[in-house]
């Protein structure tokens, strides 16, 4: 795909004067109506959400793409919301669809949980392939998708509740938010998960599948859930906007994953918006890469150790 000489960052923020409610509204609207939110509400209630719920959730949103196409918000916002339908479809019909099929069950009963862990995150991948799907004839690049190393000397950049005393790299901070999540993480993981501690003598057996599984994963995840999404944002919103929403939609995906709960929505909120904010300002995706694949290794390793090694 060809390349541009402006930045990303820049062609996000340049028609920040165009930016209206109404396109606004459209991308806040699809992101609570395309997340895990409508199943959470209906947990609460204790209804009972099956597949009527995600056959309406894709209905209600590609509505509201063909709206904003009709009317054409400020912004074109359809895009946005045609990927939303694209990832929560596959995720949730296409995904279950596979994992239930001859093929996956045959793949499945030669390996053990590990295999079968990277089995599950593999599949996952068609969600990627959805989204693909959706930019054909949008005239999106890779500069717009965040598909390069980027510079890791890049300046973080400061927010109202993120102040430092000194300009400090994303190299720098990265290797901050890993100390401070290498404890915060493991501590969480511990008192959900009460892993066997005994069985770590069987780690290294797993090593090479807890590697695979959290380059995969993390490769994943940044594509679909900030690569595509920051790139379909570009002129709908303001760049910082754009980050914080795709935290939050992040964030709320994780409801049922692990961290799982209210705080693992937080706890995935925040880093899905540190994730997105270091794309935006290093111009790449491999800071965002590198440090989720850490924090995977380390949820990989724990998941191991509550359900057995041998397993």
């Amino acid at each position: 795909m060809p390349a541009v000489a402006i930045s990303p960052a820049k062609r996000i923020t340049r028609s920040a004067p165009s930016h209206s409610w109404n396109g606004r509204g459209y991308a806040w609207t699809a992101v609570f109506i395309g997340s895990g939110l409508p199943e959470i509400v209906c947990r609460q209630f204790a209804i009972s959400a099956g597949t009527w719920l995600i056959l309406s959730q894709t209905i209600v949103l590609l509505g509201l793409a063909i709206i904003a196409v009709k009317l054409r918000p400020i912004g074109n916002p359809a895009g946005f919301i045609l990927a939303i339908a694209a990832m929560q479809f596959a995720w949730h019909v296409a995904v279950p669809w596979i994992e239930a099929s001859n093929v996956a069950h045959f793949a499945s009963q030669y390996l053990n949980w590990s295999g079968r862990f990277f089995l599950s995150r593999a599949i996952r991948t068609v969600g990627a392939v959805f989204m693909i799907f959706t930019l054909i004839g949008s005239g999106t690049n890779r500069d717009e998708l965040f598909l390069r190393i980027g510079n890791w000397r890049s300046p973080v950049k400061a927010e109202p509740f993120l102040r430092f005393r000194r300009p400090i790299s994303w190299s720098r901070f990265a290797l901050a938010l890993l100390l401070i999540f290498g404890v915060l993480l493991p501590v969480y993981l511990y008192s959900t998960l009460h892993p066997r501690i005994q069985d770590a003598r069987w780690l290294f057996s797993v090593l090479p599948w807890a590697l695979a599984t959290s380059a995969l994963n993390a490769a994943n995840e940044e594509f679909q859930f900030r690569s595509v999404l920051l790139a379909r944002l570009r002129n709908v919103i303001p760049v910082k906007e754009a980050c914080l929403l795709t935290g939050v939609f992040f964030g709320l995906n994780h409801y049922f994953g692990q961290p799982s709960g209210w705080s693992g929505v937080f706890m995935a909120g925040i880093a899905g918006w540190i994730w997105a904010k270091s794309m935006v300002e290093t111009r790449g995706l491999s800071c965002a890469f590198a440090i989720h694949f850490i924090q995977d290794l380390v949820i990989f390793v724990f998941l191991a150790l509550s359900v057995g090694t041998k397993a």
